[in-house]
């Protein structure tokens, strides 16, 4: 800043103008020293609405996050049962308010019950259980017979 500058603000300051009409801006409350007066009460309006909006959208990220946790878990409940959880909202029509409680809890009766009409409707989107192979981990050799041929073979040691 240049020394007129300096000069003006120190006369302005001297002959009673407001420091927020003139352009120049108030120092923050508590700061610099001897600031024993309270700031103009639009300046506190303005903080307690910004406040009240950082509040606001800090309050929605926390409501998406839940309502993502609440969906993972109805489809978590889900896949026990389909071979793609999300299938349960597309085809049962229900949102995922429909199977929370009053409590805003997951009810896990209701996806079952949404999960078994489905199910009766298209049993091809059952999960699908994996094959059986008996001769995996056996190097490809055929599993040994262990059938005994005669008594005398059941009794040797």
């Amino acid at each position: 800043m240049s020394e007129d500058t300096n000069e003006n603000a120190v006369q302005t300051t001297h002959e009673g103008a407001e420091s927020v009409a003139d352009g120049l801006s108030a120092p923050p409350e508590g700061e610099g020293p001897g600031n024993d007066f309270e700031s103009p009460k639009g300046n506190k309006e303005e903080r307690f609405r910004k406040e009240r909006n950082e509040a606001r959208e800090a309050l929605a990220a926390a409501e998406e996050r839940i309502q993502r946790m609440q969906r993972a878990e109805v489809e978590r409940l889900a896949s026990d049962g389909l071979s793609h959880p999300a299938d349960l909202f597309s085809l049962s029509g229900n949102e995922l308010a429909d199977y929370l409680t009053e409590d805003g809890d997951v009810d896990p009766e209701k996806v079952a019950a949404d999960v078994a009409a489905i199910l009766a409707e298209r049993p091809g989107l059952r999960k699908q259980t994996p094959g059986y192979d008996p001769s995996q981990g056996r190097g490809g050799r055929p599993p040994a017979k262990r059938e005994p041929k005669s008594l005398g073979d059941v009794i040797r040691f």
